[in-house]
């Protein structure tokens, strides 16, 4: 089987910043988890990113293609080259390549060729191009959530970000949801998909995430997600220092992990300004080494998000035995089974009475580090990845080489 995997997301192999997150991660560990298998793999980038990926040094072994059009390749050099430019130039040049590509963008004869070599096309994310869509090839694509359709409806605008990821659904490719919520949601808001080319495929864990306490004298809760609106983080300050105040709590602390979004930085400082800043600490960007350390040396771990397509973090601070607060919506009762506390994610009540649990009932926080463990030992990147190649090969219906 020769297999076109769209790599766009692992061009930020090199980044440390916001890219490097979940969708980053799961494209990373199936691909090495197909390699391992020895799987005939091409990279397909898109041509925006083709000079990021062409000169990551991991990636080296691997054949890379994009679009053959000259005017891309050229834009290519262009974004690379100004990767150390001023922020406002590179974000000046992302939006006029952006718009290029919705409405100037022609499709390449050659490229299309060259594609119809393979297979089949898979995406762990990245929509398909102009050149993918018209390509006669199977298209297989991961979907993690519908979260920008939830919040802002379906885009109308090209120039919207997430215009080609959910505009380009349609009911002839073949779809890998990372939970049943996710599945459940595509198929009532794109009722034309076919129940049948859908198929639910939990993410798996790395295995670099185990319980490593240190000598970490510090007592603090952590959390871990990008600081927007929808992760409900001003829900978990505010409570948290709640908490404290109400039981006259001295020697814990709030351990704030992930990107700030520049648009919630103004709603966020004006939060920390009510309380005493001295018990929150933000760490912003955690690199990769450092995470198993964090949540393993936290009292317990706080993801009260109001929607998640999945929630690796949550399954992560469980396999490193990190007691879990988290909520009782969407996809993150499918993850954390009853290994953790499950809340409303708008009721004070609730998560105040989850952290003074955790906190004075010893006996129960290490029952709930344990079930953990134990639970996260049923999400691998090996079984998530046999699943997909049995649904692959079920829909071509060949043997996988």
């Amino acid at each position: 089987m020769r297999l076109l995997f769209d790599c766009t997301e692992l061009s930020y192999y090199d980044e440390n910043n916001g890219h490097r997150a979940g969708v980053f991660y799961v494209a990373l560990n199936l691909f090495n988890e197909l390699k391992r298998r020895g799987i005939d793999i091409t990279f397909y980038c898109d041509f925006r990113r083709y000079y990021f990926m062409k000169n990551i040094s991991e990636f080296k072994d691997i054949r890379l293609i994009t679009s053959n059009s000259h005017i891309n390749r050229l834009i290519a050099r262009i974004l690379y080259k100004a990767k150390d430019f001023p922020y406002i130039i590179k974000t000046a040049l992302t939006i006029l390549f952006r718009i290029y590509d919705a409405h100037f963008y022609r499709k390449n004869k050659k490229s299309i060729a060259e594609i119809e070599e393979f297979d089949l096309y898979f995406s762990p994310f990245t929509p398909p191009s102009k050149d993918i869509q018209e390509a006669e090839i199977p298209r297989f694509r991961m979907l993690h959530d519908i979260i920008p359709v939830l919040e802002m409806g379906m885009a109308k605008n090209a120039k919207a970000w997430y215009y080609k990821v959910y505009n380009t659904i349609n009911d002839r490719d073949f779809y890998f949801a990372n939970s049943e919520c996710t599945r459940l949601d595509v198929l009532k808001y794109f009722p034309f998909v076919n129940a049948e080319n859908i198929k639910t495929t939990l993410l798996g864990v790395n295995e670099n995430f185990k319980p490593c306490k240190s000598d970490e004298k510090k007592k603090y809760v952590f959390s871990l997600c990008t600081l927007g609106k929808r992760k409900n983080i001003i829900f978990a300050i505010k409570n948290f220092i709640t908490f404290i105040e109400k039981n006259n709590i001295d020697d814990l602390y709030l351990v704030l992990g992930g990107s700030n979004w520049k648009v919630f930085e103004a709603e966020l400082d004006r939060t920390l300004k009510q309380y005493d800043k001295s018990k929150i600490i933000l760490t912003g960007y955690v690199k990769d080494e450092e995470l198993p350390k964090l949540y393993s040396d936290a009292l317990m771990f706080i993801y009260p998000s109001l929607y998640e397509g999945f929630g690796l973090p949550v399954l992560e601070a469980m396999k490193c035995g990190c007691p879990v607060i988290t909520s009782n919506t969407s996809s993150l009762p499918e993850v954390i089974g009853n290994a953790g506390i499950k809340i409303d994610p708008k009721s004070d009540e609730e998560l105040i009475n989850a952290y003074e649990k955790f906190y004075y009932d010893n006996f129960y926080r290490e029952l709930c580090a344990e079930r953990g463990i134990i639970r996260a030992r049923e999400f691998t990147w090996e079984k998530c990845c046999e699943e997909m190649l049995s649904f692959i090969k079920e829909k071509l219906n060949q043997p996988i080489k």
